[in-house]
C-alpha cells in the first residue's frame, strides 16, 4: 500500500492528524481508569486500531505522534500499556506515520531558565531513560508542537540551537488557540502552509505550520465541507498551490472515539470517530494523507508573520490557566526561590571548600531534576477553577523537596563565604540574575535597590556603618516583622561589605537628599509622590514621569455572584516617617461585603512604602478571602478534581492599577515583559484594528520573570514582583475599556479577571466558540476566583512611572534587583533569616 496516494494534475489538499499525548492530567488522577489515564489507554488503542484498519482497507491514512517523554513515554506507558508504544514503533519504523517534538517533562517552556529549556528538549531527543524520540524511534520530524502551544520570541534562536527548525501552533477559531487572534487575518494559502515566524532583534527563524483542532472541525460544519470548501478557494487561486489541513488533538479526547449514535453518524461523519473523519475524505481525489513534517520538505514558506505575544491555549488565548489560581502563585513562588538560590550559590562556589562545593553541586542537580519535573503543565493547569488533589500533593512535595535541597546547597556555600566576615558584618553581593545554557547567556549590571535586612531582636536600635561612615538607614516594624532599609547603589558583580553595630537611639539623617514625607495629601521624596484622598484611595502619582491621575488609581475589589464590589474607604493604620526621611510607609485597611453574604468579608491591608532618592513605590498587600458555602458546581467535574468550589466567585481585584495610560489606532497600548531567558519582547494591544477585539476583558500574553511595564509610546509604568513575598510566570494580567476613540488600560498583579472571550475573525460558522462558551464544552475557560476562597493572599510590587516607550535600562536593572534580592551574607547574631531562603506551601496564613 502505498502512503501518498499520487495526484494526477493540478494542487493537492494534504490531510494530516496530530495526536498529542500526556497520560499526566491536571484534572485527573494516576489510576489506570476513567478517573485517571485509563481513558488515554482506551482512546490511543482505538485510534492505533483504527488506523491499522484504513491501511488494511486501502485508505493510506497516517498518524502523528508528539508525546511528553518523562510522564507517558518513560514512566506510565511501559508499566500500563507497552502494546501502545510498540504499536507506534511500528507505525513510525514503516514510514507510515511519524514522532514529534513536545518537551520531556510536558514543560512551561516559556517560562522556563535556558537551562530548564534545554534540558527538557534535549531529553527529548535521547535520554539515559531510553525515552527520547531517537531512542524510541530511530527517526523523528524536526518540528516542535510545544504543549499547550507555549512559544515566547527567544525560542527563535533557542530551538534553532538543539536542531529543531520548524514549530507548529494552533490557528484556531474558538478559545483553544494559538496565534489567530494577534496578527491581521492570514489569507487561505498562508492559513494552510507553512510560514515563516520572526521577530524583530533576533536573527534566527523558524518555519511555522499551523494547525486546527476538533472545535474547528464542528466550526465548519465537518472535515468533508471544510475539505471541498478549501478546495474551492484553492482553485480561486491566481497560482492554485497545495494547502495542509492539519488537524491537532488530545489523544484522550472521545472525540476521536466517536459517539456512537448511529443515525447522526450516517449524515454527519464527524461524530463517528477517526474513522468517520477519514472515510468521509477519502474518496475526494485531491486528497492527500499527510504528515506534517513530511509536507514541509516538499513545501516551502509562503509568507511570513511575527508573533510577540507569549502564545498558550489557555483562557483569552494566553497564559491564565496556568498562572491565575490561587496555588498557582504559591507554587511558582518555590519555584523562583529555587532557581534564585542556584544562581546565588554559582556565585558563592569559588570560596567554598571542594568538599563543599562537591556537596552543593549534588544537591542543587538534585533540585534541578525534581524542579525540571515540577514544571511540567500538569502541576498548573489547565482544570478550573482549582487543581486536582492529587496533582497539586505531588506538586507541593517537590516544590518542598527542591526548595530545601536549594536551600542547603546555599548555607555550605554560604560557610566559605563568610568566614573572612567580622561577628556584625554583612556582605552584599550582586550575581547574573540567570544559568547560562546553550545560546542564552547572561550579565551582571548595576543597579539600585532598597535593601531589607530582617532584625533578630526588633527593639534593639542599630546603626549602619559603611568603614567609618554611617550609613541612612530606617529600622521599621510591620506585618513582616522589625527590618532595616536602606538604599544600595550596587556596581555590576561587585560587593558591598557593611556593618551593624547596636545603638542606643535611632540616627537621625538631615541632609538626606529627597527624604520621604508623608502629609495629608499622601507620601512622597521630590521624585514620585502617591496621592490619598479623604478615604484614603489613591488618586494618582506624579513625579518627573508625568502625572498619573485616577479616581482610583490602586483599587482593591471582587465580583461574585452578578456584582464586583470595591473597598470605597481605607482606614489609616499607620503613617511614619523613618530617620528624617530615608524611609516612610502608610497602612490602610479596607474591606468588602460580599454581595448576598452580609457575614462574608474579603479584608484589605495595604502598606505603601517608599525610600528616600528612589522614583518608585513599593505595594505589600495582604488579602484575606473567607471560604463560602459551594454551590453551582460540577458534581462530575469535582469527582475528577477531588474537591468542590463556589462557583460564584468571578473575579478578584487584590491592586488593580488604573494609571489613565489611553492609547489610539496611531499610538498603540503596548506590554513590554522580561522573561526567564532575559530576553526582553513586546506587543501592542492593538487588535481592534484587524479584528473585532477592540475592548478585551483579560490580556496574559505576558510571561515575566521580574517585571511586565505597559505603555503607550511616550509614557508608562512599570510593575515587578519579588520573591521575597510571592512570584507567578505572569503575575499581571491586564484588561482594557473604551474612553471615547482611546483605550485605558487596567493592571490586575496576582489576580484573576474574567469575561468575554475573544471573537475570531478565521471562525466560518462560530459555531465552535460557541460550542466552547455557551455550551460548557472548555471548562478550562471558567473562572479562576473560586481558588481563593478560604486562602490568605500576600505580596508584594514596585511600581514605577517612566517616561518613554520601552522602559529604561537601568529601570529594568533596577526591577529586577527588587525581583531577584542580592546576596546577603553574615555572621551577625542581629540578623535574622532572609526569606528566598525557604519556602511553605501556606504561605503565612492558608485558611481565614
Amino acid at each position: 500500500m502505498s502512503n501518498v496516494k499520487e495526484i494526477k494534475s493540478g494542487p493537492a489538499i494534504h490531510v494530516a492528524f496530530r495526536f498529542h499525548g500526556n497520560f499526566y492530567h491536571s484534572y485527573r488522577g494516576d489510576t489506570p481508569d476513567e478517573l485517571g489515564f485509563g481513558k488515554d489507554i482506551r482512546i490511543i488503542r482505538h485510534i492505533i486500531k483504527e488506523l491499522d484498519d484504513l491501511n488494511a482497507s486501502g485508505i493510506p491514512v497516517r498518524g502523528t505522534w508528539d508525546f511528553e517523554n518523562y510522564f507517558s513515554y518513560e514512566k506510565i506507558m511501559p508499566e500500563h500499556c507497552p502494546d501502545i508504544i510498540e504499536d507506534m514503533q511500528r507505525r513510525v519504523k514503516s514510514g507510515i506515520d511519524e514522532a514529534q517534538f513536545m518537551s520531556w517533562n510536558n514543560g512551561l517552556v516559556s517560562a522556563s531558565t535556558p537551562k530548564e529549556f534545554d534540558a527538557a528538549m534535549s531529553r527529548a531527543i535521547s535520554n539515559p531513560e531510553g525515552s527520547g524520540l531517537k531512542d524510541l524511534f530511530g527517526t523523528y520530524g524536526s518540528m516542535v508542537r510545544p504543549q499547550e502551544m507555549m512559544y515566547t520570541p527567544i525560542h527563535l534562536k533557542m530551538y534553532k540551537n538543539l536542531g529543531i527548525d520548524a514549530i507548529s501552533l494552533y490557528y484556531s477559531a474558538l478559545p483553544f488557540n494559538g496565534f489567530s487572534n494577534f496578527v491581521p487575518l492570514l489569507s487561505v494559502e498562508e492559513r494552510y502552509n507553512p510560514l515563516t515566524l520572526s521577530y524583530p532583534g533576533i536573527d534566527e527563524t523558524m518555519t511555522l505550520m499551523p494547525s486546527f483542532n476538533v472545535g474547528d472541525l464542528m466550526d465548519n460544519f465537518s472535515i468533508r465541507k471544510w475539505v471541498k470548501r478549501m478546495r474551492r478557494q484553492q482553485l480561486k487561486m491566481d497560482a492554485p498551490k497545495d494547502l495542509m489541513l492539519l488537524i491537532d488533538m488530545d489523544a484522550d479526547d472521545e472525540f476521536w472515539w466517536g459517539f456512537g449514535v448511529p443515525v447522526i453518524s450516517q449524515i454527519w461523519r464527524t461524530v463517528d470517530g477517526l474513522r468517520g473523519l477519514v472515510e468521509s475524505v477519502s474518496n475526494l481525489d485531491y486528497v492527500v494523507f499527510d504528515t506534517p513534517s513530511n509536507y514541509l520538505e516538499s513545501h516551502e514558506p509562503v509568507g511570513g508573520i511575527s508573533i510577540g505575544q507569549d502564545t498558550a491555549d489557555g483562557s483569552f488565548d494566553g497564559i491564565s490557566s496556568w498562572a491565575e489560581k490561587w496555588s498557582n502563585q504559591r507554587i511558582w513562588t518555590g519555584v523562583d526561590r529555587s532557581r534564585l538560590m542556584e544562581m546565588q550559590s554559582s556565585a558563592l562556589v569559588k570560596g567554598a571548600s571542594p568538599a563543599a562545593a562537591k556537596k552543593a553541586e549534588k544537591l542543587l542537580a538534585e533540585a534541578f531534576e525534581k524542579r525540571v519535573r515540577l514544571l511540567s503543565t500538569t502541576h498548573f493547569g489547565m482544570a478550573a477553577p482549582v487543581m486536582n488533589l492529587t496533582r497539586l500533593g505531588v506538586a507541593r512535595n517537590l516544590a518542598q523537596d527542591f526548595v530545601s535541597k536549594s536551600s542547603e546547597a546555599f548555607a555550605l556555600l554560604k560557610k566559605g563565604a563568610v568566614k573572612d566576615l567580622k561577628k556584625n558584618e554583612f556582605k552584599l553581593m550582586d550575581y547574573r540574575r540567570g544559568v547560562a545554557s546553550g545560546v542564552i547567556s547572561f550579565k551582571t549590571t548595576p543597579s539600585r535597590c532598597l535593601v531589607k535586612i530582617p532584625l533578630k531582636d526588633g527593639g534593639t536600635p542599630v546603626k549602619l556603618f559603611k568603614g567609618t561612615k554611617n550609613i541612612p538607614a530606617a529600622q521599621i516594624k510591620n506585618s513582616e516583622g522589625s527590618l532595616l532599609l536602606f538604599v544600595e547603589e550596587m556596581k555590576a558583580g561587585k560587593n558591598s561589605t557593611l556593618r551593624l553595630e547596636k545603638s542606643d537611639m535611632e540616627t537621625s539623617f538631615p541632609q538626606i537628599k529627597n527624604p520621604v514625607v508623608i502629609n495629608s495629601s499622601g507620601i512622597g521624596n521630590g521624585l514620585v509622590d502617591m496621592h490619598l484622598d479623604e478615604k484614603g484611595l489613591c488618586v494618582g502619582i506624579t513625579g518627573r514621569a508625568g502625572n498619573f491621575e485616577s479616581a482610583s488609581l490602586l483599587g482593591s475589589s471582587v465580583s461574585y455572584g452578578s456584582q464586583r464590589v470595591d473597598v470605597t474607604d481605607w482606614q489609616i493604620v499607620k503613617k511614619e516617617v523613618y530617620a528624617s526621611g530615608v524611609a516612610g510607609n502608610i497602612i490602610l485597611a479596607g474591606e468588602v461585603t460580599l454581595p448576598g453574604r452580609g457575614n462574608k468579608k474579603v479584608t484589605f491591608t495595604r502598606e505603601i512604602l517608599l525610600a528616600a532618592g528612589l522614583p518608585w513605590f513599593y505595594v505589600t498587600m495582604t488579602v484575606d478571602y473567607p471560604d463560602t458555602v459551594h454551590k453551582r458546581y460540577d458534581k462530575g467535574k469535582a469527582k475528577r478534581l477531588q474537591q468542590t468550589w463556589d462557583n460564584r466567585w468571578k473575579e478578584v481585584m487584590p491592586c488593580e492599577i488604573n494609571p489613565n495610560i489611553t492609547g489610539t489606532d496611531k499610538s498603540p497600548l503596548k506590554i513590554w515583559k522580561h522573561n526567564y531567558c532575559g530576553h526582553v519582547s513586546t506587543f501592542d494591544l492593538h487588535y481592534g484594528t484587524f479584528s473585532k477585539n477592540r475592548v478585551l476583558d483579560s490580556v496574559n500574553n505576558q510571561v515575566s520573570n521580574g517585571w511586565v511595564a505597559v505603555s503607550n509610546g511616550s509614557r508608562g509604568l512599570l510593575v515587578a514582583q519579588t520573591a521575597d513575598e510571592l512570584t507567578s510566570m505572569a503575575f499581571c494580567p491586564v484588561r482594557t475599556r473604551e474612553e471615547g476613540e482611546a483605550l485605558s488600560i487596567h493592571l490586575n498583579p496576582f489576580g484573576s479577571y474574567s469575561g468575554t472571550q475573544y471573537k475570531y475573525d478565521s471562525a466560518y460558522t462560530g459555531i465552535g466558540r460557541f460550542l466552547a462558551i455557551q455550551a460548557s464544552a472548555s471548562d478550562h475557560i471558567k473562572p479562576y476566583a473560586p481558588s481563593y476562597a478560604g486562602h490568605r493572599q500576600r505580596f508584594t510590587i514596585m511600581v514605577a512611572p517612566y517616561q518613554g516607550d520601552e522602559p529604561p535600562a537601568a529601570l529594568q536593572n533596577d526591577a529586577l534587583a527588587f525581583a531577584w534580592p542580592h546576596i546577603m551574607l553574615t555572621k551577625s547574631d542581629l540578623v535574622g533569616k532572609m526569606p528566598v531562603l525557604s519556602w511553605d506551601f501556606e504561605g503565612d496564613k492558608e485558611q481565614v
